[in-house]
Formats: structure tokens, sequence, C-alpha cells
């Protein structure tokens, strides 16, 4: 009886015992966590949006000023090049000098420094090209460091005499000063130039009271005005722009050519006119290619003693000069290198065919002057 109630009583136990709630509450927490999860993962992706979209707006402002950095370097840059040492440098073209004056304008932006730019101011005969002077203008395709300014001449000196059958070009030099009148002083080029070195030196040199600074010129010898010798080639000048119109100089060239009829070109007159206010060039800012050409230009020696009359020169002093030649004139004209082969060129000559390979018309160059292929083929490897 004892035994039996004890069953009964713990089968009552068993059957009241109340259930366990374990697993009810394991879900029920798992669910209270997935739907924390949830709020929390929502309440988060909400802020990730707002990151990207700021983080994308930033590395657009970025760009934007990185951009705008660059362009302003780039305009500052340029300013500051074209403002600190901005040269003005002259020439007079016609049809027939299109090839040199290439390569004279590729020998100065060859060798300019990288602060020096150059305002190339151009004298147009009436018989130019307009192909040909396209040509001339990609140069500022190359090299970045220039400009151009066109002056077309029409009929100015058309009545002219053509000394030694050149053409009235010859004369555009002298109307300079109202041609550009927004400037005091320039350089002025023939186109039979090459230039070795940058010209600021040459630019910056003081003109005093001085209208033209120039090379002294052969004819110095024959020629004496009011008891002065001071004759100078036209083919290399530093010219004083203000002083000339402020003495009126084309209409005083003009009056000295109507009286006396110069047969001599603009040499003879702006020497004649102007011969209490010209002076001296260092001699290496127009050499020759010594060893070519007539006796005068044979030697250093033979040079110095033409002039020494009237230039302080020695021979020791116009060798190292020629050493440190800043440009060289004449070195298309006199010294006829296109008449020679490669082989017997002098240095200046190989010097001309070079910068003639840092041109944009070196191809045309070479198909030209054919005797130079060879070393064509090898300036054309060398500029790969």
């Amino acid at each position: 009886m004892y035994k039996e109630q004890n069953i009964l009583l713990n089968e009552s136990k068993i059957k009241n015992k109340p259930k366990k709630n374990k697993p009810f509450i394991k879900n029920f927490n798992n669910i209270l966590d997935k739907n924390k999860d949830l709020q929390i993962s929502k309440s988060k992706k909400i802020p990730k949006y707002l990151n990207i979209i700021l983080l994308i707006f930033l590395l657009f402002a970025l760009f934007i000023f990185i951009f705008l950095a660059v362009v302003n370097i780039k305009r500052i840059t340029k300013n500051n090049i074209t403002s600190q040492n901005k040269i003005p440098i002259a020439f007079s073209l016609n049809d027939n000098y299109v090839y040199p004056l290439t390569v004279s304008l590729t020998s100065i932006l060859y060798n300019s420094f990288s602060d020096t730019s150059y305002v190339f101011y151009l004298l147009l005969h009436p018989d130019l090209n307009e192909t040909k002077l396209k040509k001339i203008l990609a140069l500022k395709e190359k090299y970045h460091n220039c400009k151009f300014e066109l002056i077309h001449m029409g009929k100015n000196f058309s009545n002219y005499p053509n000394y030694y059958q050149k053409s009235s070009a010859l004369y555009y030099r002298l109307k300079l000063p109202d041609l550009i009148t927004e400037l005091d002083k320039i350089i002025y080029l023939d186109a039979d130039t090459i230039v070795h070195k940058d010209l600021t030196d040459m630019y910056n040199l003081d003109m005093g009271i001085y209208y033209y600074l120039g090379i002294p010129d052969h004819d110095i010898n024959h020629f004496e005005f009011n008891g002065k010798r001071t004759f100078i080639n036209s083919g290399v000048l530093l010219i004083n722009l203000k002083k000339l119109r402020e003495a009126n100089s084309s209409v005083l060239y003009k009056n000295f050519y109507e009286h006396h009829r110069i047969l001599k070109a603009d040499e003879y007159i702006m020497n004649s006119v102007f011969y209490d206010k010209i002076s001296f060039l260092p001699f290496k800012y127009g050499l020759p290619d010594f060893g070519e050409g007539n006796h005068i230009t044979a030697t250093p020696f033979n040079y110095c003693k033409e002039f020494h009359n009237y230039v302080n020169c020695t021979e020791s002093g116009m060798e190292a000069d020629s050493k440190n030649r800043v440009i060289t004139h004449n070195c298309y004209e006199d010294i006829k290198w296109w008449m020679k082969n490669y082989t017997n060129l002098t240095d200046i000559g190989k010097q001309w065919l070079f910068y003639a390979s840092k041109s944009n018309v070196f191809d045309e160059i070479c198909k030209k002057y054919n005797q130079f292929e060879s070393q064509c083929e090898i300036l054309k490897k060398e500029n790969k």
C-alpha cells in the first residue's frame, strides 16, 4: 500500500510539474536579438549610404581642386616666363629665305633659357608664299616659348634700289620704330644667322645714348661721316626704338635717301643719318665663320686687323669671342655650305645642319640639299 501511494504520488508530481519554458525563452530571445540586429543594421545602413555619398563628393571636390590648381600653376608659370624675360626679335622675310629663317628661329628657341620667351616680329615681303609662312609659324607647336607677330609690308620701299639684287626687304628694319610702337628696344637679326646661346644678356645691354649697337662692317675702312668711322653691319642689331621715334627717324631716312640716292641699301642710310649715335656690340654677338668667305674672315687675326684702328680688339680676344660666340652671321650666304659635302663643312656649317634637324622642316631641307643625305639620316636617328 505504501509503495503504491508513493508511486501514485510521484506520478502526480510528474504530471503536475510545470513545463520548462527555456526553449521558448531562447527562441523569443533569438527573435528579439534578430529584431535588434535588424534595427541596428537598419540604423547603420543610413550612415553608410551617407558616408559613401560624402566620400564621392569629397573625391569630386578634390579632383576639381587639383584640376584648378594645375591650370593655375600653368597660367602662373606661363605669365612668369613671358613677363619676367620676354625678348622681342625682328626679322625681314621674303620667299627666298624661308629655310634659313626657320633654322635661325630654331637655333634661338633650342638654346633659350627655361624662363625666356621670345616674340618674333616678322616683316613680310609681298612675294612670300602663304604655305611657307605657315611652316614657319608651326614652330610654336614644337617650341612653346614663343609667339609670332606678322607685319605685312606691302609696297614699302618698293621703289628703293635692290642692292646686290636682293629685295626691298633689306630696308624694312629702317621702319621698325613706327611699326612696333609698344616697344622701347628690340633685337634685329638677318635670316642668315644662327644663335648659339640665350639672348637675354644681349637684350639687356645698356644702350646709353646710342640708337644702334652692331658689329663693325668692313666698309668702315671706306666710310667716314663728319670725321667719324662707326660703320656697323645691319644684320645683327640692338635697336633703341624709343630714341629713334623721338628723333623721327623715318622722316630723316626718307629725306637722306631722296637727297643722296645712296645705292648701298639700308646700311649706308642708317650709318650716315645716325653716325654719332651708333656704337659697337661685343664681337661675340655677330662673328662670321672664320675660314670661309673673303680674306677678311679667313682667320681671327685677319678679322681683328680689319677693325683694330676703330675697335679695341686683339687676336687672342677675337679667338676667345669665337669660342664663346652667341651669334654667327653670314652662315648661310657667304659660306655657301649647300655647295659642299658634309665632310667639307666648317663647324658652323655643321651646326647649321644640326639646328635644321631640330626644326619642323628638316625633311624638306634634306630633300633640297641631298648631298647631306647620309648626315640627315644620322641626325634623324639621333632625334628619335
